[in-house]
């Protein structure tokens, strides 16, 4: 298992994403992934992604995560402006 971190950020000003909103978003998404756990940190400017992927690849656990943020981002108008950073 490796674990392997992201941030998205939005384009303009917002108010802060819900941490658990945002899990349970997330979470929809990784179902057909290898990921195991998910870890949310929120704040007005950004939020911090923590995965525990089933993999020995770093490379392949980033990308696992990297995919599965992009999908959710693109399929929930919540995280419309929000963008990988």
């Amino acid at each position: 298992m490796v674990v392997t971190h992201l941030r998205i950020a939005p384009l303009t000003s917002t108010a802060a994403i819900d941490p658990a909103t945002l899990r349970n978003l997330i979470h929809v998404h990784a179902m057909a992934s290898s990921i195991e756990h998910l870890r949310i940190r929120a704040g007005p400017d950004s939020a911090d992604i923590l995965a525990f992927v089933d993999t020995d690849d770093p490379t392949e656990a980033a990308e696992t995560l990297r995919s599965v943020v992009a999908r959710t981002i693109a399929s929930s108008p919540l995280l419309g402006p929000w963008r990988i950073i």
